[in-house]
């Protein structure tokens, strides 16, 4: 079990897109805090610099292993708890990368965001040198905006709920010790808010809700 609060965590819509922009660098002239005008000198440039979305976060993870035969068994939970932060963040403040904030929502959830995410999986030792795995996950979540306006005919938002499904199955074989070659592919859908690209407004769908992902490659460890 793990266990994990942040404050003032920063999600960045986007360095160079503000909130309601697609195509200009976003600059507030509003102050975040106390909704005072930012004038002059003390307005935040565009040139390395970044719109985040703070929050509060607390976030609690359950995960088992099981072992029989050649057979290893995995499964976990976590769930994820989103809030307005209780000491805001201005603009100008800095964030991760040493970038500053030249926009900032302290205000984002109407209610908490609360994104819970499961996973199983299982590992099939075919022999000393071959593995086999296969694994499915699966995210959920709620409504965080009000009133909703959620549905195909409306037009959905990032902020509505959705769901996320993958499945994956990977090959792993050890010719030595060191040098190993594995192939695998994951297989991943999204509906409902996670199926939208942007934050902000009527939602825009991405150009596709799946996704099939190969992958193969060879691992040398010193």
């Amino acid at each position: 079990m793990v266990f994990q609060h942040y404050n003032q965590a920063i999600s960045v819509v986007n360095p160079l897109l503000g909130p309601q922009s697609l195509t200009q660098p976003y600059q507030s002239t509003t102050n975040s805090i106390n909704t005072n005008p930012i004038t002059g000198t003390n307005l935040i440039g565009t040139d390395n610099t970044e719109y985040g979305i703070v929050t509060d976060n607390t976030a609690l993870m359950l995960a088992a292993k099981y072992a029989w035969d050649a057979f290893k068994f995995y499964a976990g939970y976590e769930h994820i708890e989103q809030f307005n932060p209780a000491n805001p963040l201005g603009v100008g403040a800095s964030a991760e990368g040493g970038y500053l904030l030249s926009g900032v929502e302290d205000d984002n959830l109407d209610s908490p965001k609360v994104v819970q995410i499961w996973w199983t999986g299982v590992k099939y030792s075919f022999d000393r040198q071959t593995d086999f795995t296969a694994s499915w996950y699966h995210q959920l979540q709620n409504d965080f905006r009000v009133p909703s306006a959620c549905s195909a005919a409306a037009g959905f938002r990032a902020s509505c709920a959705g769901t996320l499904n993958a499945f994956s199955v990977y090959v792993d074989h050890h010719f030595t010790k060191r040098f190993d070659l594995y192939a695998g592919v994951e297989y991943s859908d999204v509906a409902g808010g996670l199926a939208i690209a942007i934050a902000h407004g009527p939602g825009v769908p991405y150009l596709h809700d799946n996704n099939l992902a190969p992958t193969v490659g060879g691992r040398f460890t010193f």
